[in-house]
């Protein structure tokens, strides 16, 4: 069965279902791609790449917004070790080159994921109306069914009137009126009172 598969999917990831989960594992990676810049600083060592990880994580989470503040704390943090335990090996160019790339990488990614989202929502919002259209159309393929079955019973009902059955005419028309009370009943929205469900109508049967 695919239901169970489309329910799952639905969920959607960890990081979108669970934002305090995200922002938690993305604080974890900055901490500790900080300590190994911190360590490798002056090994030539291009551990700086990794702020990549935590970036594309909040981008992925919370969309363009979360991206580019990923990428602010990301380029900070290296800016601040740099500054405090770098040797000045890093240029002009280099400080460019990382600042360009750690904000893009949000701006994108983040970005991509707010399309995608948008796309999701619009998918549900079609969804929606759709079974709303299904609804209506189920209704009045209902209603028209209803109409034809009491002018059946109607038609029968003159024509025994016509043939002087009286009788019959009446149990015909009795016996309308309770089916069309009953299947219209079922069309109406419930209300559910204690353990009885009951049709709403407009008024009260005892209202003159």
């Amino acid at each position: 069965m695919t239901l169970g598969i489309a329910d799952e999917s639905d969920a959607g990831p960890w990081y979108r279902s669970s934002p305090s989960a995200a922002l938690l594992v993305a604080s974890g990676l900055f901490a500790a791609v900080t300590v190994a810049h911190i360590v490798a600083s002056g090994t030539g060592e291009a551990v700086d790449i990794l702020y990549a990880l935590p970036v594309a994580l909040l981008a992925m989470s919370f969309g363009l917004r979360g991206g580019l503040i990923g990428a602010a704390i990301g380029f900070a943090l290296f800016a601040v070790v740099e500054l405090m335990y770098g040797i000045g090996d890093i240029d002009a160019t280099g400080w460019i080159s990382r600042a360009a790339g750690i904000f893009l990488l949000g701006a994108l990614l983040g970005r991509a994921t707010d399309q995608v989202e948008a796309g999701r929502l619009r998918a549900m919002a079609a969804a929606e109306e759709r079974q709303r259209l299904e609804e209506r159309a189920r209704r009045q393929a209902e209603g028209l069914e209803i109409s034809d079955s009491l002018l059946q019973h109607l038609a029968v009902a003159k024509w025994m009137i016509e043939a002087g059955d009286d009788d019959s005419a009446i149990e015909v028309l009795t016996s309308t009126m309770a089916t069309g009370e009953r299947m219209v009943a079922e069309l109406l929205p419930m209300r559910h009172s204690g353990s009885a469900s009951e049709p709403i109508t407009g008024a009260s049967t005892n209202d003159p």
